[in-house]
């Protein structure tokens, strides 16, 4: 069709109401411009069709639905819609003669039994063809499956027409010949090109099954032959013969198909149907030729590919027209001129798509990618999304996929393939980025459900060596009160969401070589490998805000607080774990990223405290902070090292087990727990609460687990024991208090600085009154940020004890006031100080 007839306004030249008479019955004339008739898209008893004159447009009232001349001609004639406007414009008169010509070749199935020699009534009965055309320009052919289902239809036209062959829109390209799979015996098959050769092997009673083409032989198409003991490929005198059979091969031994296969040839004939049309249909020399032809067959010697290339547990479906080798992805192209088939590279790395993953979180899907790489086998999981888009696949050079911007594309297309060629074959498995609760479960000792951190599976809990040697290796230490009580405190790290309650530190610190690293790895050994699972100090406080948010409700480790010089960061750190929840940040699409939470124990080693003199109450409040040895020397050390270096991850599981069998122990835990703090506050009254919370809790699961995991009979004194000393190690109420701390502060330099409150002083503080100290307010200020005390905390925290002057000035609270000194105005800070360090002062 050329470019002049594009925009062309066929209603100045079409006769409508003709043009319809070919199609409809019972038309009526309803009006100047409508004529009604019945609707040739259902059976009509009414006329419920309609058209135009004018324009052509149409509806059936009965809902068959509506449109123009052009979209008639697509449903009634199944046709495409370049197909139905070029009748119309042959209906308008405006196709030049060669164009008219080429539509006016008829093609009846008449025509179609002469030139082929084949019966009509064994073409529709056994062939199932039928003449479906109006105008009898082609003749339909169906493609059934082997239930008998209609999968597609091929319209075959003039032989001497440009368009020898066209599918029917929504064709789905099967072998010809699949619904009669059940009349043949496993013998033999012989796989041919094209319908006609297929009739005319039928015809002489042969088992042949027909492929609409080279480029439509698939890998799934392989399952249809595995009944037959011997399969024999007719191979023309042709590039189209050639690429048939490299075809054949090639998806053979990827398939594995590993049945005896032949070529059948002929050096006289180019197809099977030349050889009965020379023969005139004669069926004793027709079976005498192809007879001759199968005893000189030439055996296929098929190379099975390594199907199981990647290393999956499932089997692949090859996508249509791709190849997927060792090196590489290719894909077919097919030419629409000459049908001849060439290949184009898609990546040189071999890559499939091994599992889809749903996030039990989110409900967001990804996909685990398998690829080889220097024929090593490597894995990634991304979000869907990656592989959907030209720009976003990109990213998967950074894992040594070759892509760039030219085949972006091609691997895109070719993933969207392969994840439909095996929607049902792909593993679909739910997916978790957090250890620890969901719901009733606990991940990930969930079977169904697997872990991913860092776009990679998870593996640092599972189990090695035995329980047994891991129990026997862990008695040995547990005489000693750090050991105990962080192992102690390990089990505890699931158990505080579900007795809601909060989160804390422990912190064991001490002298390099007393064993810290080793023990934290012991309490850690309990659910994996310790190697895997503990982190150091010398992170970024977004990094092990990530770490916390996976680990979740297991017990976080993190190693050698001495690398992280920086208090501040520290205190930060302290008050962001305890929190149980990260920053809110923005996501690049807009919106906001899923927030960072957890719910656990964080356990923690170092040669100094997480503390200092300066420290906030929340630091001390929110950590117990141990300062013993936990081995008696370094050899004990070493002897716990071997042990869980090959034996782990059994503890957790037998624990959570146990937890989720048994809902009375939780309970049990919970009243022992009160119990016991009842207990450490009767003994230890200046104790801080949430220290003898933390203490009662832990020592609740040493006692519950030391029956249950390590078989003890009577646990309860040995962890009143380890309880005590643990409670021994803290610092009191008094001693945590900010306001005290910095007022032993300010004395302590008053006492070192007391001519800085004399006349003569060369850099004056401020004055001493009988029992008070009155401070210049920028020196005080000074003093007390120079340990990082935050002057307005203190200055509260003095007020509420009644050691600082308040005053108000125009309704404003203040710490200072106004004093006339020798005939001059000073604004000072008075502090009250203690009767007995009054007279050292003096």
């Amino acid at each position: 069709m050329t470019k002049q007839y594009k925009n062309v306004d066929l209603d100045k030249y079409i006769d409508y109401e003709k043009f319809y008479s070919r199609y409809l019955s019972n038309m009526k004339k309803t009006g100047t411009d409508k004529i009604s008739a019945q609707c040739p898209f259902h059976d009509d008893q009414h006329n419920s069709f309609w058209f135009r004159i004018q324009n052509g447009c149409w509806k059936c009232e009965a809902g068959c639905g509506n449109g123009n001349a052009i979209t008639f001609l697509e449903r009634i004639e199944k046709i495409s819609r370049k197909e139905a406007y070029k009748i119309l414009l042959k209906e308008a008169g405006l196709l030049k003669d060669d164009e008219k010509k080429e539509k006016l070749m008829k093609y009846t199935l008449d025509d179609y039994s002469k030139e082929k020699k084949l019966p009509i009534e064994f073409l529709t009965k056994i062939c199932e063809m039928k003449q479906e055309d109006y105008n009898k320009r082609y003749v339909s052919i169906y493609y059934k499956d082997d239930q008998g289902n209609t999968a597609g239809i091929r319209k075959r036209y003039y032989p001497s027409s440009k368009k020898r062959f066209a599918w029917v829109q929504g064709a789905r390209v099967v072998p010809y010949g699949l619904w009669r799979l059940s009349e043949f015996n496993k013998d033999y098959i012989i796989l041919v090109e094209g319908e006609s050769d297929t009739q005319t092997l039928w015809y002489h009673g042969y088992q042949a099954l027909g492929i609409a083409g080279a480029s439509n032989l698939r890998c799934e198409d392989f399952k249809h032959l595995e009944k037959f003991e011997k399969v024999y490929i007719w191979q023309e005198p042709d590039r189209g013969g050639t690429t048939f059979i490299e075809r054949f091969i090639r998806l053979a031994g990827e398939t594995g198909f590993d049945k005896p296969c032949f070529i059948l040839q002929s050096d006289k004939f180019k197809d099977v149907s030349e050889i009965h049309i020379h023969h005139n249909s004669n069926h004793e020399r027709f079976v005498e030729e192809i007879n001759s032809i199968i005893e000189n067959a030439k055996p296929i010697n098929i190379e099975k590919q390594n199907k199981n290339l990647f290393g999956v547990d499932f089997k692949y479906n090859t996508p249509q027209g791709y190849y997927i080798t060792p090196e590489g992805i290719l894909k077919e192209n097919v030419s629409k001129k000459t049908e001849e088939i060439t290949t184009i590279e898609v990546t040189k790395t071999p890559v499939i798509i091994s599992k889809k993953l749903k996030e039990i979180e989110t409900n967001l899907e990804k996909v685990e990618l398998v690829y080889l790489t220097n024929n090593l086998k490597n894995s990634i999981v991304i979000d869907k999304g990656v592989i959907v888009s030209t720009r976003e696949i990109l990213e998967l050079a950074n894992y040594g996929i070759l892509v760039n911007s030219n085949n972006a594309k091609l691997l895109v297309q070719y993933l969207y393939d392969f994840e439909s060629a095996n929607l049902k074959e792909l593993p679909t498995l739910l997916m978790s980025k957090k250890l620890g609760w969901y719901k009733e479960m606990f991940i990930p000792y969930e079977p169904n459900i697997i872990v991913v951190q860092s776009d990679a599976l998870f593996e640092g809990l599972i189990p090695a060596g035995t329980f047994q040697a891991w129990q026997q290796g862990m008695k040995e230490f547990r005489y000693n009160e750090a050991f105990r009580f962080l192992m102690a405190a390990s089990f505890t790290a699931p158990l505080l969401r579900l007795l809601n309650q909060r989160i804390f530190l422990i912190h064991l610190w001490g002298d390099s070589r007393s064993g810290k690293t080793a023990t934290l790895k012991a309490a850690l050994s309990i659910w994996g490998n310790p190697d895997d699972l503990v982190v150091t100090f010398n992170a970024t406080k977004v990094g092990l805000e990530k770490i916390a948010n996976f680990y979740n409700d297991l017990p976080i480790g993190i190693d050698e607080r001495q690398v992280a010089n920086n208090q501040e960061f520290i205190e930060n750190l302290v008050y962001m774990l305890s929190l149980g929840k990260g920053k809110l940040r923005g996501s690049k699409g807009g919106g906001l990223q899923p927030l960072s939470t957890w719910h656990t124990v964080i356990l923690s080693t170092g040669e100094e405290p997480l503390s200092s003199t300066t420290s906030n109450e929340g630091v001390f409040t929110r950590t117990i902070e141990i300062n013993l040895k936990p081995f008696d020397n370094e050899e004990q050390a070493r002897a716990c090292y071997e042990v869980i270096q090959s034996n782990y991850g059994w503890a957790g599981r037998e624990w959570i087990k146990t937890i989720q069998q048994n809902k009375n122990i939780i309970q049990k835990i919970k009243t022992t727990s009160q119990s016991l703090f009842d207990t450490i506050l009767k003994k230890y009254p200046k104790i801080l609460q949430s220290h003898a919370m933390a203490l009662a809790l832990v020592g609740a699961v040493d006692m519950t687990t030391s029956k249950l995991i390590f078989g003890e009979k009577h646990p309860e004194p040995i962890t009143e024991i380890v309880i005590s000393a643990i409670a021994e190690q803290l610092q009191g109420v008094e001693e945590v208090d900010i306001g005290q701390r910095a007022y032993d502060y300010i004395l302590d330099m008053i006492n070192a600085h007391i001519k800085n409150f004399e006349e003569e002083a060369k850099e004056r503080w401020g004055f001493l009154q009988d029992g008070v100290v009155e401070f210049f307010p920028s020196v005080l200020e000074k003093l007390l940020r120079e340990m990082n005390f935050n002057p307005k905390k203190v200055y509260a925290a003095w007020e509420e004890k009644g050691l600082i002057k308040v005053t108000y000035e125009k309704d404003c609270k203040r710490y200072s006031v106004l004093k006339k000194k020798a005939g001059k105005v000073f604004r000072i800070v008075e502090i009250k100080l203690p009767s007995q360090e009054e007279s050292k002062v003096i």
